[in-house]
């Protein structure tokens, strides 16, 4: 399966969000972030595609505004 990226504005935004999801059972990885993607944070996560969805809803769940998505 293909990785996804999620971006967010700043590096708390990344770290919240990293909590939120493995609470949630869905590994995200930290990364640094790409050059194509432009944000405040310069860490992004890398997670399986199978699970962008289920992701995205957690996310808004937990209140954590997501920047972006680099597929």
């Amino acid at each position: 399966m293909e990785n996804v990226i999620f971006y967010f504005g700043n590096n708390a935004d990344t770290m919240i969000a990293t909590k939120a999801l493995k609470d949630a059972g869905i590994l995200a990885k930290m990364i640094p972030k790409p050059s194509v993607v432009s944000s405040g944070a310069n860490i992004c996560l890398s997670l399986n595609s199978s699970v962008e969805l289920q992701a995205k809803t957690v996310l808004t769940g937990a209140g954590v505004p997501l920047g972006g998505i680099l597929t």
